[in-house]
Parts: C-alpha cells; sequence; structure tokens
C-alpha cells in the first residue's frame, strides 16, 4: 500500500525525533512503499496530507501529538485515504480515545496488520477535528497551555495552566442549541467530544464513542473558584459527569453564542472565537491498526 509518513520532528519539545529515528530504519528494512516528509511549519501538515492525497497514496501515517494528527486530518478529510498514527506528542489523547499503542513499533506493527477502523470526524465551523473540542475554560487553558515553557510536559502543563487561568476567569451566559433544544445558562465550559480525552489524558468526555455518530456535549455550569478546584481531579476518571453542575447530553450538531468572543479550541489548537458550530460527521475517518 503506498504510503506517506508524515513526520513532526518538534513534536514533545523534540523527543518526537527519537522515534522517527527508531521507526524509519524498520521501515526501510520491511521494503514497503513508504516516502516521508518532515514538517517545517505550523500548519504544514495539512499541506502535506493534500499532497499526498493529489499524489494518490492510500495511506498516510502522522508521527507526532494530537496537533500533527489534527493537521494530517485536515487535509485528508473526505476521502478514503487511511490514517495511520505513531503517537510521539506529549499528550496522545487521539491514541488514548482509540486504545492505539503507544509503543512506537507496536504501533507500526498494529498499521501494518491490515486492520482498518471507520470512526466520525468532527467539525467546529470549517475545521475537522478528532478529539475534543470546546468553548470556555478548557479553551482559555488550551491557549494558557501552548504558552507553558517546553520543559513542563504533558497533563502537568495542562494543570499548570489551569491555575494560571482560574483566578481570573468566571462563567459566562451562553447561548446553546443541540439539534434544536435550545438552553441559556452561565456555563464554565462547553466540551463536544468525538473522543473520550484532552489535555494529556483528562477524561473530559468519557462517555464518547468515535463512531456513534454523535458528540458528547459536557456542560459545566455555573461554578465558583473553589468548586472548580474540588471538582477538577474528579475529570481524570470522567467522574466530574456526576456533580450535580455538570450536565452530559448527545447531538449531532451543537451551535454555541456569546455576548463577548469566546475561544474555541479542539485538538489542543485555538481555532478562532465564538460563534461555533460543533457537528459530527459519521464514518468519515478510515483509522489503521484500530480495534473496534
Amino acid at each position: 500500500m503506498k504510503t506517506m509518513v508524515i513526520v513532526n520532528k518538534v513534536a514533545a519539545h523534540g523527543r518526537a525525533a527519537t522515534t522517527w529515528d527508531l521507526i524509519r530504519p524498520v521501515i526501510s528494512r520491511q521494503g514497503h512503499e513508504y516516502d516521508w516528509a518532515e514538517t517545517e511549519r505550523p500548519g504544514h501538515a495539512t499541506e502535506l496530507a493534500r499532497g499526498a492525497v493529489d499524489g494518490g497514496y492510500q495511506r498516510i501515517i502522522a508521527l507526532g501529538g494530537d496537533g500533527t494528527i489534527h493537521e494530517t486530518v485536515n487535509g485528508m478529510a473526505g476521502t478514503n485515504v487511511i490514517l495511520g498514527v505513531i503517537p510521539a506528542g506529549t499528550g496522545n489523547d487521539f491514541a488514548k480515545s482509540l486504545d492505539l499503542p503507544r509503543s512506537p513499533l507496536a504501533a507500526l506493527a498494529a498499521i501494518d496488520s491490515g486492520r482498518v477502523r471507520r470512526i466520525d470526524l468532527a467539525r467546529a465551523n470549517d475545521r475537522y477535528y478528532v478529539n475534543v473540542g470546546g468553548v470556555g475554560f478548557d479553551a482559555e487553558v488550551a491557549g494558557e497551555a501552548n504558552r507553558i515553557p517546553k520543559y513542563i510536559q504533558g497533563a502537568f502543563a495542562y494543570l499548570v495552566a489551569i491555575l494560571r487561568i482560574l483566578p481570573r476567569y468566571d462563567p459566562v451566559p451562553l447561548r446553546i442549541e443541540l439539534d434544536g433544544q435550545r438552553l441559556e445558562e452561565r456555563c464554565l465550559l462547553v466540551a463536544a467530544g468525538n473522543g473520550r480525552y484532552t489535555g494529556g489524558g483528562l477524561k473530559i468526555c468519557p462517555g464518547a464513542a468515535p463512531d456513534d455518530g454523535l458528540l458528547d456535549v459536557i456542560v459545566g455550569g455555573n461554578f465558583g473558584k473553589m468548586e472548580t478546584l474540588a471538582v477538577l481531579p474528579r475529570v481524570f476518571s470522567g467522574t466530574h459527569v456526576t456533580h450535580p453542575k455538570v450536565t452530559s447530553y448527545q447531538a449531532s450538531r451543537v451551535t454555541i453564542n456569546s455576548a463577548i468572543p469566546l475561544l474555541v479550541y479542539a485538538d489542543g489548537e485555538i481555532l478562532g472565537q465564538t460563534p461555533v458550530t460543533f457537528e459530527v460527521i459519521p464514518g468519515a475517518l478510515l483509522v489503521a491498526g484500530a480495534k473496534g
């Protein structure tokens, strides 16, 4: 199978380069029809993926973190090209959500197994995503996490970002429409999940299934700061959804408006500001090596 590997060597603050050094000779020895290209700047993985689709590649492997997967998918969405993933980021939330192997060699073996799973894609306005998108506190935290010094990594970087944002963030009145159902309330956050995880292992949408044709929508209500601190540890296990100020929904389309512009994020990337519509595109992505 003609395969392009898109390599983001700076993922995980450069540790992905070591992963590529491990994988590259294995690919070469196996004699598969593999080509590869390295990303050089933000957005480059999308350009490389589009070029691979146009070049007739049947499979594209993203070697990097969730941001690399996010960009790659935005270059191949709407095609029958198969996505492969070799997790090499700090969070690897997509791999967690799909129970993909974390070991680079095991991930490569899974990709070459011939097993393929069809899953849904999500979209935030005109941008595709695979994991979790959102508005409010978690979007602000995602933006702050991208500014954390490089020596602070993974979920710990996300926690540092939470502690920075929490003192200056208050719940905001939102107008939310879920498949025609309308809500108006003051919210800490709204998360729309195709996958379960965000922020390097926070199980924000614990019931999300990537192939059910629906988004799992978590609405965090009017939390005070101390309440927020108390409930945050429960996000690691997903038990926050039992809190009386947290409400869970399922919907194929979610529109969020706010009186003041709020950041919108997906897969850890800041995409813009409200208003935003999150929607699911059922069965729109083929993933190599995924069980189910």
